[in-house]
């Protein structure tokens, strides 16, 4: 089979970029991942065993090669927040990513089997153990940021990353002389401007203090971070913004991830919705998964933020009357915030 007659394939399935790499494991990340672990920085979120991520044949065992894939998302800039609204992180404004990848990774899958003789083959997006990351660098569709998302030109980091593993030996699109981890990260522009020092050295983080973390997290967020949220309702592209390489990307093809919710969201009737408008509103996105009241959580941190006395009967009701103790004591935290000016 030619490269060539699968790269049409690819596009047409609506992929900005791919490359193929055998199934093995990427022994080059374990060094990094025992060091996460042994500083305390490890995602609480992921499963703990490094050695099982890294290696795509722990999730199809007649895996032989790695289609690695990448859409851009770049949909333009929000601009300012007005007043009562909180922001969305650009990868949330469109239709929910998972969906849309699964969709056109189906179209990938159906020519692998009736063109190139694949049996079996499975589908990763960040919802599998597998590092993404990981497997987008090593094999050459792309290169690691000193913000830790991985670069793909000439999207920059605007991307959505995905795998397809196959059982067939697809030839690899990387020249045996490149190494896409050796890419330097000189700029350190991301880990200036993030507000919490979760970026706190280039390519380093600590995933529980990324504001993306905090606005999707359960239960109350810590006092700490609350004013650092801003006017974020979902998610963080700071560490994307600042990045000159990220300025000059190009913009996404891609009607699908077109705001149908957002960029900017009115907080106001967001605070009285009830789970079915909730899922009304946001059903279609990537940010229905975790419910309304998180949503309504941070509301009311950006409300308090804002500092606007005319949220202060919003917030009184809300923190009397709100079923959950999280968004009551979150409304009752900006109430105290915007009275004591």
């Amino acid at each position: 089979m030619k490269v060539r007659e699968l790269q049409i394939a690819i596009y047409e399935a609506g992929f900005d970029a791919f490359a193929i790499m055998p199934a093995r494991s990427v022994d080059s990340m374990l060094p990094k991942l025992r060091e996460a672990q042994e500083e305390n920085r490890y995602p609480d979120f992921v499963d703990p065993d490094i050695s099982k991520r890294i290696d795509p044949r722990n999730l199809q065992k007649s895996a032989k090669s790695v289609i690695s894939l990448a859409v851009s998302y770049a949909t333009g800039d929000p601009g300012p927040t007005p007043t009562f609204h909180g922001t969305i992180s650009r990868s949330a404004w469109g239709i929910d990513y998972h969906r849309i990848l699964d969709e056109r990774m189906d179209k990938v899958i159906a020519y692998l089997k009736e063109h190139v003789g694949a049996e079996s083959c499975t589908k990763a997006v960040d919802t599998s153990f597998l590092i993404d990351r990981a497997l987008a660098v090593e094999s050459g569709i792309g290169y690691p940021g000193s913000n830790c998302a991985v670069y793909v030109p000439p999207f920059g980091s605007w991307v959505f990353l995905g795998e397809i593993l196959v059982d067939v030996d697809l030839r690899p699109t990387k020249n045996k002389e490149q190494d896409n981890w050796s890419c330097p990260a000189k700029c350190d522009r991301c880990v200036r401007a993030c507000p919490t020092g979760a970026l706190f050295a280039p390519g380093k983080i600590k995933p529980q203090r990324c504001i993306s973390y905090l606005t999707q997290m359960s239960g109350p967020v810590p006092l700490e971070f609350r004013g650092k949220l801003g006017n974020t309702l979902w998610g963080c592209d700071i560490c994307q913004q600042v990045c000159p390489i990220n300025q000059e990307a190009h913009l996404s093809s891609h009607e699908e991830f077109q705001p149908v919710v957002g960029p900017h969201v009115d907080l106001r009737p967001l605070m009285d919705l009830t789970k079915k408008e909730f899922l009304e509103q946001f059903g279609q996105t990537s940010m229905a998964w975790r419910g309304k009241n998180v949503m309504q959580r941070n509301a009311c941190i950006i409300l308090g933020n804002q500092r606007n006395p005319e949220a202060l009967p919003l917030l009184e009701k809300t923190a009397q009357e709100h079923p959950s103790t999280t968004v009551r004591e979150a409304a009752s935290w900006a109430v105290r915030k915007i009275k004591s000016g």
